[in-house]
């Protein structure tokens, strides 16, 4: 596929950085339209603690903070478009989810979802999967009254594998978490989670449903407001060293002087 002067910026530092910094003039979150804004972090390393919560609170001034559940009941009532919600969200289960962020997200008295590979809690120590939550760390998160959902068992991609396999990731996964947790693990989010490349967006979501789960979350941009949306949820994929102007830029909506 030829480069698109797109493509060029994008993986242009410098040039990206100038194109957020002028799109952000004409976008804000205080335009945003109303609706659920799911957002996905993965990493939040020692050094973005501070940066991390700065985000925290501008959106805390724009909209209000929700569990996973009541984001679902939200969607799939079609009352979500009624304000401006936010949903925490991270995946894979990363050990500074826990360490960095959860501090965070207790002071700030946020709830949040984390998305864990099942196979990946209690990885051992210097294999290739260390470095990620362990039970204690998601007791941890759980008794801080923050909520765990799945995010697959082994982190394969879901449109590469047969129906039968992903169902037997999707109910391993949960079978899995739930009796780790002894909670029940209500939603999903896909491993990448770019429809017709990560997972078959007329068959996965319907497996995941059949699992069991109430919510299929992906990685498209947008903002959710109906059962459609249910289950293909978007959500904003934000880096917590971003200022808070890439915000504005990517998530927020047009400013009256864009109109």
């Amino acid at each position: 596929m030829p480069r698109t002067l797109e493509h060029f910026i994008r993986d242009t530092p410098v040039l990206r950085e100038a194109a957020l910094r002028v799109r952000a003039l004409s976008r804000s979150m205080a335009a945003a339209p109303a609706g659920l804004y799911t957002l996905c972090y993965h990493h939040v390393a020692p050094g973005e603690q501070a940066g991390f919560a700065r985000q925290m609170r501008f959106l805390g001034r724009h909209g209000t903070f929700v569990t996973a559940d009541r984001a679902a009941d939200l969607v799939a009532s079609g009352t979500a478009g009624q304000g401006r919600h936010f949903l925490v969200s991270f995946d894979d289960g990363y050990a500074d989810t826990h360490g960095v962020a959860l501090p965070v997200l207790r002071a700030l008295s946020i709830p949040a979802i984390v998305f864990l590979v099942s196979d990946w809690v209690d990885a051992p120590p210097g294999g290739d999967r260390a470095g990620y939550m362990d039970r204690a760390a998601v007791a941890d998160w759980l008794a801080a009254g923050l909520d765990v959902g799945s995010h697959s068992a082994s982190h394969r991609n879901l449109g590469r594998l047969a129906a039968t396999e992903v169902a037997g990731e999707l109910g391993r996964s949960r079978r899995d978490l739930e009796a780790m947790t002894g909670r029940p693990v209500r939603h999903f989010a896909c491993p990448w989670g770019v429809a017709g490349t990560d997972f078959d967006p007329g068959r996965d979501p319907a497996l995941a449903r059949d699992a069991g789960y109430h919510s299929f979350h992906t990685t498209r941009r947008g903002v959710a407001r109906g059962p459609e949306d249910l289950l293909l949820m978007p959500r904003h994929v934000l880096e917590p060293a971003w200022g808070l102007y890439q915000i504005d830029a990517l998530v927020g909506g047009p400013t009256r002087a864009a109109r």
